[in-house]
């Protein structure tokens, strides 16, 4: 429903006024959306309808035409409605829509503060690249600052802006990155092969690894490879083209770790090679099948978790947590970005 853009409070409590036998309305967080695109509002209000399936908040999706010749901006507003259990009865997630074209960021900064329900906490998913720098003010606010690394041109400068305001606004956000969480399955998996005493003794030995990505998906493939580095111990020596040289200081073992571009899915296999043998993990259709050369017995099936944007998106919204594994495997992976 269109609405003046002063009037939207008043209109969103007569709307729950009339409709309170029917529906209830419910919210754990102030979830806004920030997007440039010219379908953002229809893309972003169904794929809200998917995540408030799920995950009751206040919606606020912010569609922005920055190079727009007039100034104006038109609001609507909505609700994501799904029942629950037997009594047919629905629950709600109350959504704004705010079309703003022309102004700067402190149009928008304006609109959002305006808007929230203020006894909950702010999350921001920012969609699409950063500019050369983002509104200060707004980190004292947010809470959890969703973004997707996989779409960045110049990954590494992109990072580079997004630390510099987070730090330069002493913010206490936690940075939620969509790409990392594309990984998590596969992470768990390759963990809890080594969980197998023939694989965990083999670690010190690793040799090569390599790792079958879609051409793509290249800043997916290397933060998987970060993530490795961190978690093992290796360190950096040599960055060629598809080829990255690693040192284990313990043991003075060298580890080469070979990408190869393949079309398919983001991560379709990893391998570890070891002296004598190897282990993989590879994508087969729902799952992750994972492999011990010496133990085939013990091949294992493994969820490969959903591959939509609304799947990932519900997957960070059930984790908590300030994400200090993919901070650490980060400060690598700007490294390979540069």
């Amino acid at each position: 429903m269109p609405v003046e853009v002063a009037k939207i409070n008043r209109n969103l409590t007569q709307l729950w006024e009339q409709e309170s036998e029917q529906l209830s309305k419910a919210s754990l967080v102030n979830f806004a959306v920030y997007s440039e695109a010219s379908d953002a509002l229809s893309f972003n209000t169904q794929l809200m309808a998917e995540v408030t399936r799920q995950h009751a908040c206040r919606v606020i999706l912010l569609a922005a035409n920055p190079s727009a010749q007039k100034q104006r901006v038109q609001a609507w507003i909505s609700a994501h409605c799904h029942v629950t259990g037997a009594s047919g009865h629905q629950v709600c997630s109350e959504q704004i829509a705010f079309l703003i074209e022309g102004g700067g960021p402190e149009v928008m900064r304006s609109i959002l503060f305006s808007h929230l329900d203020s006894d909950l906490p702010l999350y921001l998913w920012w969609q699409g690249q950063f500019g050369v720098g983002l509104d200060a003010q707004l980190w004292g606010w947010v809470d959890r600052f969703f973004f997707d690394s996989h779409g960045w041109r110049e990954p590494a400068r992109q990072i580079q802006i997004l630390r510099d305001s987070v730090a330069g606004a002493w913010s206490r956000c936690v940075l939620c990155d969509l790409n990392w969480r594309r990984l998590i399955y596969l992470r768990l998996a390759v963990a809890q092969t080594f969980d197998h005493p023939w694989a965990a003794a083999k670690i010190g030995s690793i040799s090569e690894v390599e790792i079958v990505h879609d051409p793509e998906y290249w800043t997916t493939a290397m933060l998987l490879v970060s993530w490795l580095a961190n978690q093992l111990g290796w360190e950096l020596d040599r960055k060629e083209d598809f080829t990255y040289t690693f040192s284990v200081p313990m043991s003075g073992q060298i580890v080469r770790v070979k990408l190869k571009a393949v079309p398919g899915q983001w991560i379709g296999q990893i391998r570890f090679n070891f002296g004598q043998g190897f282990f993989d993990v590879s994508w087969n259709g729902s799952f992750l099948e994972s492999t011990l050369s010496e133990h085939p017995e013990m091949k294992q099936l493994l969820p490969a978790g959903g591959t939509s944007l609304a799947g990932l998106l519900k997957e960070e919204l059930v984790r908590g947590g300030e994400h200090l594994t993919y901070l650490r495997a980060l400060n690598l992976a700007e490294k390979f970005w540069e």
